[in-house]
C-alpha cells in the first residue's frame, strides 16, 4: 500500500516537473521545476531502499542529491540575478538576443 502510494507520488512529480520544464519560459520557475523533479528522484531513491532494506545507503545517496542539488540552485539563482540585470527580464527566450534586442521588445 504504501509502495504505490510512493510510485503514485514519483510518477506525479515526475510529471509536473517535466511539463513544467517544457511549458514555462520563466528561468525560475525552471529552477523550480528541476527541483521538484530532484525530489522525485530521492523518493525512488527512498522507496528502492525500503523494498530492499538497506536505507543506509540511500541515506548517503539522498545527502549527496542534497548537496548537488544546493550547488544547482545556487548556480540557477546566479543565472536569474545576471539575467534579470541584463535584460530586466526572468524570460529564458532573452538569453540567445543581444541586449539591444532586448531592449527593443
Amino acid at each position: 500500500m504504501l509502495s504505490s502510494v510512493f510510485i503514485a507520488a514519483i510518477v506525479l512529480m515526475v510529471v509536473v516537473g517535466v511539463y513544467s520544464i517544457i511549458a514555462t519560459h520563466n528561468l525560475l520557475r525552471v529552477i523550480i521545476a528541476l527541483e521538484i523533479v530532484s525530489k522525485s528522484s530521492m523518493l525512488t531513491l527512498l522507496l528502492a531502499s525500503m523494498v530492499n532494506g538497506n536505507a543506509s545507503q540511500a541515506e548517503d545517496l539522498i545527502i549527496m542529491l542534497i548537496v548537488i542539488e544546493v550547488i544547482v540552485t545556487a548556480i540557477g539563482a546566479l543565472l536569474c540575478i545576471a539575467l534579470y540585470t541584463k535584460t530586466g527580464s526572468l524570460d529564458i527566450r532573452y538569453l540567445s538576443k543581444p541586449k539591444e534586442e532586448a531592449d527593443a521588445e
